[in-house]
């Protein structure tokens, strides 16, 4: 039972850009979202999100949820600026660098994903342990927030159980004898939801920033600023 005295709130959003499979012909593949500690900066992220969205729709005749598909250059560039001042993530995996065998069957790259959510969310707590914005002390109850389409978990491999694994007891990899020690030492809690993007506007913000940095990956556009970014590459 997680406790009240120190306890911190942690949202992730995220959503995926590109396609992770050998046929994908930009050869990137990008998780990216947004993290919030507390429900207050995560409420006025999402108040600032709709209120553009709504100013966009208006302007311009849109209705229903704004995908980053359909919208112009300078809308897509607002909609990620708009929130450029809180914790932006991402990583972006070159294909090509991938192992056949991941990318050649449906389960392997299933697992991969998970893998890569695995790390993103470790190395960002990490990050905010390491700016003082938790402490590695404190209980910790931890929402991981995915667009459905993307559902990764099966019953042969569990995205929550790994990421608990890992975050409170650390991990050994046998095969090159190194072992990662645990970054969380209180009372973790930790649910992950796989959200309808149309009724979440912080998952379709993460949409438009996976989109725009993908795009930056393939070299289409020059990203501008973003000072509260936190990024991986893989592989």
């Amino acid at each position: 039972m997680v406790g009240s005295e120190n306890l911190k709130q942690i949202y992730f959003f995220l959503d995926d850009s590109g396609v992770l499979h050998k046929n994908e012909k930009s050869g990137f593949f990008v998780y990216a979202g947004y993290v919030f500690v507390g429900n207050d900066t995560k409420d006025s992220a999402k108040r600032q999100y709709k209120e553009l969205c709504r100013n966009i729709k208006e302007a311009n005749g849109y209705h229903g949820e704004l995908k980053s598909c359909f919208l112009e250059n300078k809308h897509r560039r607002a909609l990620v600026k708009v929130l450029s001042m809180y914790d932006s993530i991402s990583c972006s995996v070159n294909i090509s660098r991938v192992y056949q065998k991941i990318l050649s069957e449906k389960l392997s790259r299933f697992r991969y994903k998970d893998y890569i959510i695995k790390r993103l969310v470790k190395e960002k707590i990490n990050d905010l342990i390491n700016r003082k914005i938790i402490s590695a002390h404190d209980d910790i109850k931890l929402f991981i927030n995915i667009d459905e389409q993307h559902t990764a978990t099966n019953g042969w491999y569990n995205l929550k159980n790994s990421i608990e694994e890992e975050l409170l007891n650390g991990i050994s990899n046998f095969d090159y004898g190194r072992t990662y020690p645990p970054i969380l030492h209180g009372n973790l809690t930790l649910e992950i939801q796989y959200c309808d993007s149309k009724n979440n506007y912080l998952i379709q913000a993460s949409d438009m920033i996976a989109n725009y940095i993908w795009h930056s990956c393939i070299g289409d556009i020059n990203m501008f600023s973003l000072p509260k970014h936190f990024s991986l590459q893989f592989p």
